[in-house]
This record gives structure tokens, C-alpha cells and sequence, in this order.
């Protein structure tokens, strides 16, 4: 599976648990903001998927990639978001996370959710979580060490856990990612 088919995927999650918030936001997400930050992986995938990964690029809205503006979308550093859309340069290794939590006003089904796809050596590994749990997110709670405040624009993974929608294994994330 390519990735272009992977950003689809996160974006129909995203919209399974968000019942749109009607806000007319249609500016351009894809300011060039520099963001170095760094998410520690553990679990059985990191075998597979590293030990790590390496916050290069974000989308800081999240509206035009995601469909709310709730989300920020974390990107690799060969990926970026152009007219937004997701625009990868290495369609071997990359990771596209769409962290996102909701306030009232966002008429969402859950507080907090995680969509995320690293593909590593060209195999796509796609992980979900929300809270509270739901079956969109194969019923995985991302935990409550897990944030997203656009205010003073961070995001934090404190034991977050996600799991593998294909073979069900938990990855836990840590990490502080401050943006601009």
C-alpha cells in the first residue's frame, strides 16, 4: 500500500470521530514552522518501526489536512503540507501523526484521539487510539498522559499507547513536541 493511500485513512478516522465543527477556516495550513523533537517508541514494533521518531515538520491548524482544527498533524522531515495536502519525498520511510483533542464546541465523539502511519523500509504500519475508547480506535485509550494545547502549542505523549490496527500490538509514545 502506498503512503498517499495512508494519509486517507487518517483523515477518515479523524473524520469518523469528529462530527464536523462548521468553522470557515479555509487559510493555508502549511507554514513552514521548524520543529525538532523527538518521540521515544516502545512495544514489540520497534522492531520494526525504531525506537524513535524525529519531529521535523508540522501542520499547526490541522483543518485543511484533517478536517478540524483541533488536530495538529506531526510529520517527518521529508514530509511536509502544501495547499493542504501531504506532500512526502520519501516514500520509504516517513510518519504522519494526527493528534488532536476536542473541546465542546468541536461536537466530537471522544476528548482526545491519535491517528498515526510510519512506514518504515517501504511497509506501512497504522496506529489508533482515543479517549474515551471507541471501536473506531479498535477500542485502545490513549491514556491520560496524552495532550494537545494549541495554546501554548505543545503536544505531549506520557505513556500514550496506540495500537496496530492490523496485529494488535501496543506502542507506547513519550515525547514533548513544542511548536511555533
Amino acid at each position: 500500500m502506498k503512503p498517499s493511500s495512508s494519509v486517507l485513512k487518517i483523515v477518515i478516522f479523524t473524520l469518523l470521530i469528529v462530527s464536523c465543527s462548521g468553522s470557515d477556516d479555509s487559510s493555508d495550513s502549511a507554514d513552514d514552522n521548524t520543529v525538532i523533537g523527538t518521540i521515544q517508541l516502545s512495544g514489540d514494533d520497534t522492531t520494526e518501526v525504531g525506537s524513535s521518531l524525529t519531529v521535523a515538520n508540522i501542520d499547526p491548524n490541522g483543518l485543511s489536512t484533517t478536517g478540524t482544527s483541533s488536530a495538529v498533524v506531526l510529520l517527518d522531515e521529508n514530509t511536509t503540507v502544501e495547499n493542504g495536502e501531504l506532500v512526502p519525498t520519501n516514500f520509504m520511510n516517513a510518519f504522519v501523526i494526527v493528534a488532536a483533542e476536542f473541546d465542546a464546541e468541536d461536537n466530537a465523539a471522544v476528548d482526545k484521539s491519535i491517528s498515526m502511519t510510519i512506514v518504515k523500509n517501504g511497509e506501512e504500519f497504522r496506529y489508533v487510539c482515543s479517549t474515551p475508547p471507541t471501536s473506531a480506535a479498535d477500542d485502545t485509550d490513549c491514556g491520560s498522559g496524552f495532550s494537545v494545547d494549541k495554546v501554548i502549542k505543545q503536544v505531549v505523549f506520557d505513556d500514550t499507547t496506540v495500537i496496530n490496527v492490523d496485529s494488535g500490538s501496543i506502542l507506547t509514545m513519550n515525547g514533548t513536541i513544542n511548536y511555533n
